[in-house]
């Protein structure tokens, strides 16, 4: 060592050799990365899991009492019943072995029809009655072909 050169004392840290440099750690930005990320994938998850309600049908309902759940059939045919004082529709959806009757109050959609499909929203009381607090009525296809 020549009389020159200085030793780092113990307050200052050591210095790199002339010509490098040292480089900066990138571990907490990629550590922010993987929580943001992770943070994202699980709330996405958890919205895609409560916003997904799968439709059953009128037998799996009748298996689940007092559920609420979407219910998907086909309304059978003159079971339409509209009670405009009481501001209810009443009608029966069928899978084709089991049949459920349905009540919504609110108005009648213009689409529900004798042989069409439904879509109600809400739960099975005791009695046996499937009360929709939301009903969807599909509407037919217009692109069919005309039988001669």
């Amino acid at each position: 060592m020549s009389l020159t050169e200085t030793r780092p004392t113990a307050s200052e840290p050591p210095q790199p050799p002339e010509g490098f440099e040292r480089r900066k750690s990138r571990l907490p930005i990629v550590l922010l990365g993987v929580i943001v990320l992770g943070a994202l994938l699980a709330l996405g998850a958890t919205m895609f899991t409560k916003s997904v309600t799968y439709y059953r049908t009128p037998t799996e309902v009748l298996a689940q009492p007092g559920e609420d759940v979407r219910l998907s059939g086909t309304v059978v045919d003159g079971s339409i019943g509209v009670d405009a004082a009481a501001g209810t529709v009443a009608f029966e959806v069928t899978d084709g072995t089991t049949t459920v009757p349905v009540l919504f109050t609110g108005p009648r959609p213009d689409t529900l029809q004798d042989g069409g499909e439904a879509v109600a929203e809400g739960a099975l009381d005791p009695d046996g009655i499937f009360e929709a607090h939301t009903l969807f009525a599909k509407c037919p296809s217009k692109f069919e072909t005309k039988e001669p």
